[in-house]
């Protein structure tokens, strides 16, 4: 049988415990506090006309990007994705809509949604403090499902995406029936219809590492639920 000191001593025991897990959480706290954890989100959106060879065809489109604000500039540079920021610049998510730019109400005819992965960003722009241009990589290319044959897209034809220190640009390749097998076509009309792209910061936001900490953290300070045997009297 446990005596009434055995008793005495588990509950001292718990108490330890929980104290312990409370100075590991404001250790964990604290540790968020003074790292870098943060990184801003951006949105860029766009909307001009596709030009040649699929004329009175819209490709309004908008996209998201994550910065490490450890990476972020003071003033006006162009900043290596790779060295300054280490590779922590992403693309979140890329979409265009297609739509006719004779119809007034503007109905989307089809999306393509892009995979985020493909576009690895290169080098990023900054005047004055605020992101306006970034460089990527090509996307994947993307068929869209639907019939836009009266714009000149055939069954064939597949779009990719990527931004230049000019804004986005709207690529296009015709896929044979050949697996794996496209030829590029060519690019929207940047000269007569050039896009007008605008990145807008969002808000700060914590870095998935921070978050990850921060779950820690908020664990260790939830109280432990004492279970105490009952003893026989």
């Amino acid at each position: 049988m446990m005596g009434g000191n055995g008793g005495v001593k588990m509950t001292n025991k718990l108490r330890a415990s929980l104290a312990l897990n409370w100075l590991r959480g404001l250790a964990l706290l604290a540790a968020m506090v003074a790292g870098p954890s943060h990184a801003a989100l951006y949105t860029g959106v766009w909307d001009p006309t596709y030009g040649s060879p699929f004329g009175n065809l819209g490709w309004r489109g908008s996209a998201d990007f994550s910065v490490p604000d450890s990476c972020l500039p003071i003033g006006t540079a162009d900043v290596i994705n790779a060295t300054a920021c280490g590779g922590g610049a992403a693309v979140t998510g890329a979409r265009v809509e297609l739509y006719d730019t004779t119809d007034t109400a503007q109905t989307t005819l089809a999306t393509l949604v892009f995979n985020e992965t493909t576009l690895v960003i290169g080098t990023l722009r900054f005047i004055e403090g605020a992101l306006t241009e970034l460089t990527t990589t090509d996307s994947n290319l993307v068929a869209p499902a639907a019939d836009l044959t009266a714009f000149g897209v055939t069954p064939f034809t597949e779009f990719f995406l990527n931004f230049g220190l000019d804004g986005p640009h709207l690529g296009w390749a015709t896929c044979a029936a050949v697996a794996n097998f496209c030829q590029t076509g060519g690019f929207n009309d940047g000269t007569q219809f050039p896009p007008t792209f605008t990145i807008t910061r969002v808000v700060p936001v914590p870095e998935p590492t921070t978050l990850w900490l921060a779950g820690l953290a908020l664990l260790s300070l939830v109280p432990v639920r004492r279970i105490v045997a009952a003893r026989p009297r």
